[in-house]
């Protein structure tokens, strides 16, 4: 009986592992994302120059989503993609940057500037690849969210 129990052990143990391996699989953005605009970060010095080359260069392009890859411009492609997708809350976008104190030391509202940014629940999924430091965050079933260099890059479904 105890040898039973083992097997029925090991059965449900395979069985999570192959419901996590999907879900890191299917982050639920597959398929053609334009970056439709960039901004400056909330947590970013307003006086701060640069970004416009940068900005010039992403914006109006195309992000591919696909089983085991991303394609997009520079830093953004990962021709050999993992996937590591959680859920988080508007103080832990962006690396905790909607939630840092601003220049003067006072605290931000994360959720109201996640808000702003299109945020239309308490959670969003949050999506990683292996091989980039950029995590994109699903605002929405429509938006895609990602920062880069004190900017925050907006995607929304390629037609």
């Amino acid at each position: 009986m105890a040898h039973v129990r083992w097997r029925a052990a090991l059965g449900a143990v395979a069985c999570l592992g192959l419901i996590s391996s999907a879900q890191a699989k299917d982050p639920d953005v597959m398929g053609r994302w334009l970056i439709a605009k960039a901004a400056l970060a909330p947590w970013a010095d307003p006086q701060q120059q640069g970004g416009p080359a940068e900005e010039k260069r992403l914006v109006g392009q195309v992000v591919t989503f696909a089983a085991h890859s991303v394609t997009g411009p520079s830093p953004l492609g990962c021709p050999h993609a993992t996937f590591n997708v959680h859920d988080d809350t508007a103080d832990l976008l962006f690396e905790g940057g909607l939630a840092e104190p601003d220049r003067n030391g006072k605290p931000r509202d994360a959720e109201a500037l996640a808000r702003a940014l299109g945020m239309t629940t308490h959670t969003v999924r949050t999506i990683e690849t292996s091989c980039s430091e950029v995590a994109y965050h699903r605002l929405s079933p429509t938006t895609l969210v990602f920062g880069l260099n004190n900017r925050i890059y907006t995607l929304h479904p390629a037609h």
